[in-house]
């Protein structure tokens, strides 16, 4: 079996991918994980996988050439036709229901030059490329399809042709450089005499149809790079291109075309654009729970100013350790414990080689184990429409507490799993009494298989959540300089995508082998203002507490502290009142008002039963609810995230006690930082003011004091979340000009649905709050940061969302309507700067921050750029990216007097970057929509602790709906969240 991705096909000519997907997440290259927003941070490991997890090879970093490589000056060209572009937009007339026009390029900072991750592409003179789609008669499922396609590759005629270049996606699209012949005639192709189904429940020989297949290819379109390059020059074409889309998959197929010829690669990612090699030249390391990282490159083309690019990049991803299923299982346990109902969900959809049937020839001629999917394990609600069901024990009942019926309805016999394959294939199973055993069928027909006959493929992403343990692990292995990432993508990089080699030429496509330039800007740091009128000067996007009240200390009442120690275990806090007493003066010496924490402090002790757990946790709160304490200190004694979860919710919602958690093994004996930093939270938790920006650094916001600053996000359930979960939507907003405090609200809106349902409802709530702050009056400007939306979804904003925040405005505004800016922020991208000389590094060797960057590498169509705002302590600094969807703000010179409205958003942008609250450095993203971001990920912890409370008898996504994310009345106003 190779190392490619299953689904991926052989061709001829190269290989082809699909169109260009996006990744939400963290590191370079896109790892994808929504991080915890406990007020601690790691976890020690719990020893590696069973089996092997050791890793980490691929031989030593290549030397780079990052600052020594020849450095060509930003093109003229590009920046003369970026100038004509703007021009000749301010001419003509505004169009209803498009884009915010770019108004003009940012002109304020140090001006510097960077590289930029973009290989200019050049195309065969007068090449098209041309599409087809693909047909089977009878339909295939898709496993059958696959082979068909691969055998489809390698025996038909029209793609073994001399001169033709041939990719496809992998799926139902076929991209040639030549036109095929009118009267082709159709490919026929069997898969022989059947294969063996599997073992167990409905076993015997499959019935499924093998064929003949008959395959035919139907024309879809053409498409010109000469007429796309047309446009893209065209300073009066002011939309995408006509087509766009297609234009760019049919690219990015082709443009993937090499590597997919390549058995030894593995390609994944929606957009099939992440390539890993996976033979002895593999680099990677086991980051435990069944699972390793490993290293590839990430590649998109992508438009810009009279140019296509190839954006191509380091990328970082998880696969399952291939091997033992059994082996895999095992690692599970050791990191997750024996959670029945996540293992189901974890393993779903994961590919095995059933090791107890004979090989087989694959599409590509090779003879291998028949490869079985993953349904889930073995459940006691397995074919229950069926005659004579499964008798299963629990949820993953091993082999031996598994039976199913054998021979006609009459005549049979139940027998357990591990007799069936002792009595048929002579094996005697090692784990027959301990292990789970798989389902590779489904509800209504399972089949099961032991684990330890089962091999998991190589090659397939680790989609379920990590383990904090594995992403700690995950970010270890992928945190590298700039320097690094350079040289791979320079080296390796471009060997992995043919470029090198001008291997690209079979598909007619040459990219360049050289990194763009790109004109850049490095932006003065805001001022910041502390208590006693105390100012902060930001160096490398850092200042410290030493000495300084915080801008307004909250005013807390009373408090008291709750300490949960785990039974039977010793613990570095057995009583923590010298700690609470260092914490107490702490909280004073950063102005905060309270009393010495009430004792005596409250002790829980947990086990080994959830509930009971949960019970004694809620009896706890309650017990601190009834005292009238509205906050507590939260001693945990592990990272386990089902305690943590419990106390939020039963905190959050429930009773409207605010709680503050830290690790009790960190606050055992705490520093002077450790304590400083969770002052912060606390008192943005209990409703005081951490840090302004100076006047000077406000612009309009802090000297007209009316505009309110909003962040949104969405977030959707993870793989190995419950099927019944909805998506989360979060909406945080100013309260007033100084942006010290950003409270909000969560509610749960349809799975999977990308715009915000309820804004309107959700805007109301903001402004009156605003109002109630501001002494009735409403903001004369909104201006909105949306997180999380990809490039294909920015007309959503436009036409879901910039008319439910003005529905919300007609309601409450009896004169002039607000001015209403929205700006998406977008940081799950791949586009990355590096330094060109050493005056204009830090000391990672990454950009300065305040690093902007508008053009280049951008589309005049839009209003956007990129801003890295942060310095990063190690690896490699992710700018921004920002898109003005619809502005009513900064061009309009009654609210914007600058007259220079790329510049002012910029600044205010960046500076905005140095108001998250709990921390002293800038954020490598605009706050309110980071903040936004965090309040999703608390909404859902709250709806994991609602599903285990109701012991997970939630049936649908309704029951989520309504009050569920509804917080307490007196913490509706607090940010919670923090």
């Amino acid at each position: 079996m190779s190392g490619r991705a299953h689904g991926d096909l052989p061709i001829r000519g190269g290989r082809g991918g699909g169109d260009r997907g996006s990744s939400r997440g963290r590191g370079d290259g896109g790892y994808s994980s929504r991080g915890s927003d406990r007020g601690y941070s790691g976890e020690r490991g719990r020893g590696s996988d069973r089996g092997s997890s050791r890793g980490g090879h691929g031989g030593p970093e290549p030397p780079s050439g990052m600052l020594t490589d020849p450095v060509e000056a930003p093109s003229t060209r590009v920046q003369a036709l970026e100038d004509r572009y703007v021009a000749e937009s301010a001419k003509a007339r505004p169009e209803p229901g498009t884009l915010a026009r770019r108004p003009g390029y940012g002109t304020q900072g140090r001006s510097t030059v960077l590289r930029a991750n973009f290989f200019p592409m050049e195309f065969k003179p007068n090449v098209k490329f041309h599409s087809y789609r693909l047909k089977i008669k009878p339909e295939a499922k898709k496993a059958q399809q696959i082979f068909i396609l691969q055998n489809m590759f390698r025996k038909y005629p029209l793609f073994n042709t001399k001169g033709v270049g041939v990719a496809t996606d992998g799926a139902t699209e076929i991209v040639t450089t030549e036109l095929l012949p009118e009267n082709r005639a159709p490919f026929m192709c069997s898969m022989g005499n059947g294969s063996e189904h599997g073992s167990g429940h409905g076993s015997g020989k499959s019935k499924a149809y093998t064929g003949p297949w008959e395959i035919t290819l139907t024309f879809d379109s053409s498409y010109s790079p000469a007429d796309m390059m047309a446009c893209l020059e065209d300073v009066k074409h002011r939309k995408e291109l006509e087509n766009e889309a297609p234009c760019l998959r049919v690219l990015n197929i082709l443009m993937s075309a090499y590597p997919y010829g390549d058995k030894s690669i593995t390609i994944i990612g929606k957009g099939r654009n992440k390539f890993f090699r996976m033979d002895e030249r593999k680099q990677s390391a086991g980051i435990q729970g069944g699972a390793e990282a490993a290293r590839g490159y990430y590649s998109s083309v992508r438009l810009g100013a009279g140019r296509i690019f190839l954006n191509l990049n380091v990328s970082h991803g998880a696969f399952f350790k291939p091997g033992s299923l059994a082996d895999t299982i095992m690692a599970f346990t050791d990191v997750f414990t024996r959670n029945r109902d996540l293992l189901d969900r974890w393993l779903k959809g994961v590919k095995v080689h059933a090791l107890h049937l004979d090989a087989r020839e694959n599409g590509e001629g090779v003879k291998e184990k028949p490869v079985r999917t993953i349904f889930g394990v073995a459940t006691p609600k397995d074919g229950r429409n069926g005659h004579n069901p499964p008798r299963v024990k629990d949820v993953a009942s091993c082999a031996d507490h598994v039976e199913f019926w054998m021979g006609d309805e009459k005549k049979g016999k139940y027998v357990t799993v591990t007799e069936y394959f002792f009595r048929t294939y002579n094996k005697k199973l090692k784990y027959g009494h301990d292990l789970p055993i798989v389902n590779v069928g489904n509800y209504d027909r399972p089949v099961y298989l032991p684990a330890e006959l089962c091999e998991v493929l190589p090659g397939q992403p680790f989609k379920p959540e990590p383990a904090m343990v594995q992403r700690q692990n995950m970010i270890k292995f992928s945190c590298r300089r700039p320097p690094q990432n350079y040289a791979s993508i320079m080296t390796e990089g471009l060997d992995i995508m043919g470029i090198s080699q001008g291997h690209t030429r079979a598909v007619g496509i040459q990219p360049g082998k050289e990194m763009i330039t790109v004109p850049a800007r490095i932006l003065n740091p805001p001022n910041l203002l502390y208590g006693g009128r105390k100012a902060a000067n930001p160096r490398n996007g850092s200042w410290n507490l030493i000495g300084t009240k915080f801008y307004q200390g909250a005013n807390i009442q009373k408090w008291t502290c709750l300490s949960i120690r785990r039974r039977g275990s010793t613990s570095k806090l057995e009583n923590p009142e010298r700690e609470m007493d260092a914490f107490y003066r702490k909280l004073r010496d950063h102005g905060l008002s309270l009393p010495a924490p009430s004792k005596p402090y409250l002790n829980v002790f947990i086990g080994g039963d959830d509930r009971e757990n949960r019970d004694a946790l809620k009896e706890a709160i309650k017990k601190v609810s009834k005292e009238s304490f509205p906050f507590l200190v939260v001693l945990l004694p592990s990272t386990e995230g089902k305690i943590f979860d419990f106390i939020k919710y039963a905190g959050d919602l429930k009773t409207g006690v605010l709680t503050h958690c830290m690790l009790a093994e960190k606050f055992a004996g705490a520093s002077e930082q450790y304590l400083s930093n969770n002052a912060m939270k606390v008192n943005l938790k209990m409703g005081g003011s951490n840090q302004l920006l100076q006047p000077a650094n406000a612009r309009f916001i802090g000297a007209a004091k009316n505009t309110m600053v909003v962040g949104l996000d969405v977030t959707h359930p993870s793989s190995t979340d419950p099927e019944v979960f909805p998506s989360v939507a979060a909406i945080v907003a100013s309260t007033d000009y100084s942006m010290g405090q950003w409270p909000g609200e969560i509610r749960a809106q349809t799975r999977r649905q990308e715009h915000v349902e309820f804004l309107k409802e959700m805007m109301l709530t903001r402004l009156a709050l605003w109002q109630k702050k501001n002494n009735g009056k409403l903001p004369q400007n909104i201006l909105v940061y949306r997180d999380g939306v990809s490039d294909g979804q920015f007309n959503m904003v436009l036409t879901e969302e910039l008319p439910k925040i003005q529905a919300a405005a007609k309601a409450v505004y009896r004169e002039a309507l607000p001015n209403i800016t929205i700006v998406v922020c977008g940081k799950r991208h791949n586009v990355r700067f590096y330094p060109t000389n050493a005056k204009d590094q830090d000391r990672t060797s990454n950009p300065l921050n305040g690093c902007v960057v508008d053009r280049g590498i951008t589309r005049p169509i839009y209003w956007d750029f990129y801003l890295q705002a942060q310095a990063p302590l190690q690896g490699s600094a992710r700018p921004a990216h920002y898109i003005v969807i619809h502005d009513e703000i900064f061009t309009n010179p009654k609210v914007n007097s600058d007259r220079k409205p790329a510049d002012v958003l910029q600044e205010l942008t960046h500076n905005i970057c140095y108001l998250m609250g709990r921390a002293t450095r800038s954020i490598s993203y605009s706050t309110p929509a980071f903040l936004a971001d965090k309040f999703c990920d608390r909404g859902r912890k709250y709806l994991l602790a609602y599903y285990y409370e109701n012991n997970q008898m939630v049936q649908n996504e309704d029951r989520f709906k309504g009050s569920t994310l509804q917080m307490a009345s007196q913490c509706q106003n607090s940010m919670v969240y923090i």
